[in-house]
């Protein structure tokens, strides 16, 4: 496998998203994602295979324009994405995507000896800052998109340092209605959104990074709240499916093949495969992954 020229896709992908859709770079965090799964040996080598046919399926059904400029390095490319970043990270910005996309490319491209170039920063630039713009991101509550003020809810979740088992812990304890997640998927987007500040902060020791953490707890803030405003409690909603999916097991990468739901499939593997390997923790039991719709 060729993984710089998946990394070179990822990153022409995110220069088009900013030309185009800020949600089309899903499709080069998605790559990514499988890249870091595979390079990582987070799963079974038996698993290789199908995960190189979903790779494969995505870069050939989501095509770019145009390939990869492989340009001088721009030396201001590091600083000027955390500035970005820093500048807004007491708040939580389109389910934590400005963080994600960052932590993604950073993530990548410090396995790689593609440049981050001039065009690539100010691609990056105007993603996060779109992502600022687009507010909080929605809630689902009574099968409605709503959103919620971050501003206007209650600090009620428990502000911990952020590790990678702190954040696991908050994924396995955060309960829902099912109709819920069923409209926004908010579960996975805590683990890669956790796994993403984590990230950043453990590759640059930036001290000012402490701030994205409170944007994860905004955000647990939000859902909390929206649980209160959510008629179909669990006592009288549908249950979350009793199927388990694991990453490490086959049926997992034949069904995100047939359907990897905007790639958040592989993004939401990645982030809990990653996570338990940094917490040093071996994942058995996938009843509470499975949650994630």
């Amino acid at each position: 496998m060729d993984s710089d020229y998946y990394k070179q896709w990822a990153c022409q992908k995110m220069i088009e998203s900013s030309q185009a859709h800020i949600w089309e770079g899903h499709w080069a965090c998605a790559v990514l994602a499988l890249i870091g799964v595979l390079e990582e040996k987070l799963v079974p080598a038996t698993l290789e295979a199908a995960i190189l046919q979903n790779l494969e399926k995505t870069v050939e059904e989501h095509p770019n324009e145009k390939l990869y400029r492989m340009d001088k390095a721009y030396a201001g490319f590091r600083d000027g994405i955390l500035s970005v970043l820093i500048q807004r990270g007491q708040s939580c910005h389109a389910l934590g995507h400005d963080v994600i996309y960052a932590y993604y490319i950073f993530e990548a491209l410090s396995r790689s000896k593609i440049p981050v170039t001039a065009e690539l920063f100010n691609a990056m630039t105007v993603l996060l800052e779109g992502f600022a713009r687009s507010g909080p991101g929605y809630v689902t509550i009574n099968e409605s998109n709503i959103i919620i003020a971050p501003e206007e809810t209650p600090a009620t979740a428990t502000r911990v340092p952020l590790a990678p088992a702190a954040v696991l812990d908050l994924f396995h304890s955060f309960h829902r209605p099912y109709p819920m997640e069923k409209g926004d998927m908010q579960l996975g987007h805590l683990l890669t959104h956790g796994h993403s500040i984590i990230g950043l902060q453990q590759q640059f020791q930036e001290p000012r990074l402490v701030q994205l953490e409170n944007s994860l707890f905004r955000r647990l803030d939000i859902l909390a709240y929206a649980n209160g405003l959510e008629s179909n409690q669990p006592e009288l909603a549908p249950a979350f499916t009793t199927t388990v999916s694991s990453p490490l097991e086959q049926p997992f990468w034949e069904q995100a093949l047939k359907d990897s739901r905007h790639g958040h499939s592989y993004k939401y593997a990645y982030s809990y495969l990653k996570l338990n390997r940094m917490a040093g923790r071996n994942p058995s039991d996938f009843k509470s992954f499975s949650r994630i719709l």
